[in-house]
Order: C-alpha cells, then sequence, then structure tokens
C-alpha cells in the first residue's frame, strides 16, 4: 500500500506541473493573440489614414491648384509623339 501511495503522489505531482506549463502557455498565447489583434487594429487604422490621404491627393482640384503653382500646360497635339510598336 505504501508503494501505491509514494506513486500516486508522484502522478499528482507531475499532473499539478502539467497543469501549471500547460496555463503558462495558454497565458502566453493569450498574451500574444492580444499583441497582434492590437497591431491588426493600428495597421487597419494606418490603411484607413492612407486611403484618406491618398483621397485628398486624388481630388482633381488640388491637382489642377498644384499644376498651376508649378506653371504646368497640358500637351498640345504638337507636343505629342505617337510610338509604334511592332507585334509579332
Amino acid at each position: 500500500m505504501n508503494k501505491i501511495n509514494i506513486v500516486l503522489f508522484v502522478l499528482t505531482v507531475l499532473s499539478a506541473l502539467a497543469v501549471v506549463t500547460v496555463q503558462d502557455r495558454s497565458r502566453e498565447s493569450f498574451i500574444a493573440l492580444e499583441k497582434e489583434h492590437r497591431r491588426a487594429l493600428d495597421l487597419e487604422e494606418e490603411f484607413r489614414r492612407l486611403q484618406w490621404q491618398q483621397a485628398q491627393l486624388a481630388n482633381h482640384a488640388r491637382i489642377k491648384e498644384a499644376a498651376a503653382r508649378q506653371q504646368l500646360q497640358p500637351p498640345t497635339v504638337q507636343n505629342t509623339h505617337m510610338i509604334r510598336t511592332h507585334h509579332e
């Protein structure tokens, strides 16, 4: 009977250690998941900001204003050259 108690005690201790290890890994995984979730939210926010910025930069009035400021003129027929490519 004494040997059975020792074996059961050892198994209980090993089981307890296994539970602690699994809980620790679970906690670490949860922390990593939360960190990646926050990173995903940050990336989504940055993506929305970049989309807004792109829309602002693509605004036709803003483009015309920048072209006028730089004294850019649309190309004329005399400035346009057609290049033919040979397709096989």
